[in-house]
């Protein structure tokens, strides 16, 4: 009974997937008046005869699993003809995705199942996101294009090619003036001058700001003033913070604007998240309570500010106007301030003690260079650095990084908004204590 279960549900997995697809294709068949031949139903048969010819395949050979490509392949030609001569139709679209959900339907067959799940959904995500996406090609100027093409260059050519070895003993040591063989302790319990696990740590960094541009570009205008402050907190709570604050001065409105602010800087707790949990899942481990808290905070705040506001016009969009993310100066740039960040953590720690990494760290987080000192803080933690000072660290880089809003608006914006964004900043202040004291 076990073993007539285990074989059944791959089949059932599979003709959920082309049901998943195939809903879209439905309505998009629907709209364009039958110029598509391929519905729910198709979607359906084409995932399940994936799954039936590599099942058979396993059994008797994937000379069945080949033919059956074949006669799909042969089918989907003749019916873009036909659509292409009948309606004038133009795209290959829903037959490219007749093809995935076969493949999609064969991977559930051989054991891939999990795997099949997620191309699926990945797959149906990007067919419903169509209009978003040309929309976002519309509006794509040749420097984001550039900009993107440079961004896959440095993740997916120059990264895989560079040496992951630890440079610090040969370049520190002359650079010190400190012999190789002087060199011991905890100087040498954490390795900085590493090119690969540099690189990544800079594509890592713009990785996520690249994905909260694109979620501006894409939404930004759909959302609003508050909730698209929201969006542009993955790209950078600082950036957004700035662009909000200069159109305030224009606006008599405030509640949108301090939603807008509050927003970005609770989003901006996900890129925390994400930078700790990558280098130190211990460390993640302790900060994760009181740096929660911290966002729920901010999240409600934000939420009590955006009820309050009326409704935004489609128009005002002002973090639609941020900057493109990456540019090959501002990935040197980046990786610079990571090698610096945990290179003074190294040097500081080993030589002259937490006390003076406190006072680097507040004045970085307070110039806003906050995410370098969140990195090289959890690489130190449990090394040169003991876990609860690295907490400690953290949330005051976090704290300092929010406060400093207040004063982007005081020089920046609409001085009407500082009180209430101090008021809530103040809040924060507690929450924070708590986690320091209590956590």
């Amino acid at each position: 009974m076990v073993e007539i279960q285990t074989q059944i549900v791959p089949f059932i997995v599979a003709i959920l997937i082309g049901g998943l697809v195939g809903v879209e294709r439905e309505r998009k068949k629907q709209a364009s008046r039958k110029m598509a031949a391929t519905g729910i139903r198709t979607s359906i048969f084409v995932s399940l005869l994936g799954a039936m010819s590599a099942y058979f395949s396993q059994q008797f050979g994937w000379n069945i699993f080949i033919v059956s490509l074949i006669g799909l392949l042969t089918f989907i030609s003749i019916s873009h003809w036909y659509l292409t001569i009948q309606y004038k139709r133009i795209g290959i679209t829903t037959e490219v995705s007749s093809v995935l959900l076969f493949l999609y339907g064969a991977l559930c067959t051989i054991g891939q199942v999990q795997l099949a799940v997620i191309l699926g959904i990945l797959t149906a995500l990007l067919l419903s996101l169509r209009s978003y996406l040309h929309g976002a090609v519309k509006k794509l100027s040749d420097r984001e294009l550039y900009d993107t093409i440079k961004f896959a260059i440095i993740a997916f050519i120059i990264l895989p090619f560079l040496p992951d070895q630890s440079f610090d003993q040969q370049i520190l040591s002359p650079f010190m003036g400190i012999p190789q063989s002087e060199l011991h302790g905890s100087f040498q319990t954490i390795d900085v001058l590493n090119p690969y696990r540099i690189w990544f740590l800079v594509v890592f960094v713009s990785g996520i700001n690249f994905v909260g541009y694109i979620l501006v570009k894409l939404f930004g205008e759909k959302l609003g003033i508050a909730l698209s402050g929201l969006m542009g907190g993955l790209y950078s709570s600082t950036a957004t913070s700035l662009t909000l604050a200069n159109e305030s001065k224009n606006s008599p409105r405030k509640s949108p604007f301090i939603a807008g602010i509050v927003f970005a800087c609770a989003i901006s707790f996900i890129k925390s998240f994400l930078f700790i949990r990558t280098l130190n899942e211990e460390l993640f481990t302790r900060v994760l309570i009181p740096l929660f808290l911290m966002f729920a905070y901010l999240a409600i705040a934000g939420l009590y500010y955006l009820f309050r506001s009326k409704k935004t016009t489609k128009k005002s969009n002002p973090v639609s106007t941020l900057s493109t993310p990456f540019s090959l100066k501002s990935a040197l740039k980046l990786g610079s301030f990571i090698v610096a960040a945990l290179l003074i953590a190294k040097i500081s720690l080993s030589l002259a003690g937490v006390e003076l990494y406190y006072v680097i760290a507040t004045l970085s987080a307070f110039f806003a260079v906050d995410d370098p000192i969140v990195i090289s803080t959890a690489a130190s933690a449990g090394n040169l650095l003991d876990m609860e000072h690295a907490k400690n660290i953290i949330l005051l880089v976090t704290y300092l990084n929010m406060v400093q809003k207040v004063f982007i608006i005081h020089f920046f914006g609409n001085r009407k908004l500082v009180k209430p964004l101090a008021i809530i900043f103040g809040g924060l202040l507690l929450v924070t204590f708590a986690g320091f004291i209590y956590l």
